[in-house]
């Protein structure tokens, strides 16, 4: 599967995509198709490390936003 993330702090340049193995459903959850994400204000200010609050992204990839589960 195909995830964009983030390495460091900086412009959309610092965006890469990653090759991460198939998730598997455990007890009590549900695997979905994602179809379409979103990329919303609060994910393009921790990109940019503007955030005050944040961890260090090593590699840091947004987990919400997508069609269908909101």
């Amino acid at each position: 599967m195909k995830a964009i993330g983030v390495m460091t702090f900086g412009g959309p340049e610092v965006l890469h995509v990653f090759e991460l193995p198939e998730p598997h459903a455990g007890a009590g959850e549900v695997r979905i198709r994602v179809h379409a994400a979103s990329v919303n204000p609060t994910d393009t200010l921790f990109r940019a490390g503007s955030l005050a609050a944040q961890r260090t992204p090593s590699p840091v990839r947004t987990r919400h936003g997508c069609c269908g589960c909101n």
